[in-house]
Parts: structure tokens; sequence; C-alpha cells
């Protein structure tokens, strides 16, 4: 073996030691200090290996601590390499067919992949409407449409200000929205536990309500939510449409496989 591969394979020894090592240790984690100790190795390297393991979504520092955990990337690609079918979007489509049936409008449901969500599914109810994402496979960058700013709202702040500074630069000539309004419309949803879309926007006369859902660790993870026309989108109505949703995202999060494939690719979910 030369040096080059010698080092290399050191590299993902000392990896795997430190998975190994969150793995025993819980959600609680360890400190850099405590894997340095245990496997014998510099806190500066320690350090360096942590910061590729969460760069790849295998481990987190938890918030407000000094603490690293593993995610559950892990976990999930054991799932994935032993079943490669999603159920994601069988649960949700029997929310859609709850929401549809009762309100008869348009309902969506958008799953986030990094700076994008993806339409994984979308049913039409006696009032037809557009769509951002142009239907059931259609993409737009995070920060469009109610569903993907839900979805925002609900994120770690870190992860939301990354996201921020990517997407803003990509629809602001377009779509004129710039990041002082979307923080503002971000802290409305916040307050309130979904968003609103009254117009005016790029779909003339069509509004929409959305409420993000999470994974079994409470990661917002995607979306469900109506597509509707303005005239419909009534303060009395508001109410009622906004429980019905709130408790659908409950049902879907409730009932998600933690280790569905969709979840970390929505191609998979689509193709379900």
């Amino acid at each position: 073996m030369d040096q080059q591969s010698a080092g290399a394979q050191g590299v993902l020894t000392k990896g795997l030691g430190i998975l190994r090592l969150l793995s025993d240790a819980g959600p609680q984690g360890l400190r850099v200090t405590d894997i340095a100790r245990q496997l014998e190795l510099s806190q500066a390297t320690v350090h360096r290996l942590l910061q590729t393991l969460i760069a790849e979504g295998f481990v987190v520092q938890r918030q407000g601590s000094k603490s690293y955990a593993l995610t559950l990337e892990l976990f999930s690609l054991v799932a994935r390499a032993h079943h490669k079918e999603s159920s994601l979007r069988a649960i949700c489509r029997s929310s859609i067919l709850r929401i549809v049936g009762t309100l008869q409008d348009s309902a969506f449901v958008l799953l986030r992949d990094r700076y994008d969500v993806v339409c994984i599914d979308k049913m039409e109810g006696s009032y037809i409407t557009q769509s951002l994402t142009g239907g059931i496979g259609g993409r737009i960058p995070i920060g469009l449409g109610q569903g993907s700013i839900a979805i925002l709202a609900a994120l770690p702040e870190s992860e939301r200000n990354a996201i921020l500074a990517f997407n803003i630069p990509r629809f602001y000539q377009d779509d004129g929205i710039d990041e002082p309004q979307l923080r503002a419309r971000i802290q409305q949803t916040q307050q309130n536990g979904y968003v609103l879309n009254t117009g005016p926007g790029k779909l003339t006369g069509i509004g929409g309500i959305a409420v993000a859902f999470t994974d079994t660790t409470g990661y917002p993870v995607g979306a469900i939510g109506l597509s509707v026309l303005t005239e419909r989108l009534t303060q009395e109505r508001l109410p009622f449409i906004v429980d019905i949703l709130k408790r659908e995202a409950a049902a879907i999060s409730s009932n998600l496989n933690p280790f569905d494939p969709g979840l970390g690719s929505p191609h998979m979910a689509l193709s379900n």
C-alpha cells in the first residue's frame, strides 16, 4: 500500500471510529475533548473530521452546546440499502384525498431537496388552479410560494440563513422578492403556524395556505397546502382550512418512516 492510500485509509478509520463512539453516546452526544480522549487523537483532528461528517449530513452539533451527535442519515443509508421503495407519497395521498374531499380546493405536497422544493403530489378540486411548480415533479427555489416558505420558517436559523443567502439572488431579479420581505413573511409564519398567500403574485387571482410537516425528530421535511382562488380565501373560511391542514400535517408526520428514501431524495417518492 502506497503512502497516499495508507493516509486515506487512516482518515477513514478515524472517521468510522467517531461514528461508532457517537452511536454509543446516544442523543446527548459527545464533546470534542471526549472523542479525542477515547480515540487518542488530537482535538484538531477530531474537529476536522467532525466538520466533514457534518458537511455530509451524518453528524450534527447540538444547538446551544458543544456536543456532537449522529443524525438519521447513517441509519437511512442502511434502510435504503434494504428497502428501495418509498411509502411517502401514499401517506401524503391519503391526506390530500381528505383535504380535497372536504374543501373542494386543489391540494399539494412539497418535499425539500437541498435549496429547492419538489412537488411530489397534487390533486385538483372543483376549483382548478395553477401552481408555481407547474404540477407533480415541478421544482422551485425555497422562498417562492407558500409551501416552501412554511418549510423555511420551520428550519433551524443557521440553515435558514444559508438557504436565503443562496436563493435570494436566484429569484430576486425575476420575482422582485428581497430578503427583508421574505424574512417578514418567515416571522409571520412562525407566529401563525402557517403561511397565507392572498396575492398579488405571479399567478393572478390565486392564493394559498400551507403548513410544514416534520420527520420523527421534529425536523421539517415538507409541506402540505392548498392552491385557492383568492375569492375563496375569506376570513370566515380561513380558521377551518388552517385546522384541516394542521391536522393532516400532523397525520403525515406521525406516519412517516424515518428511513423512507423519499425523505432524502424526492425522486424516490415520485417513483411510487
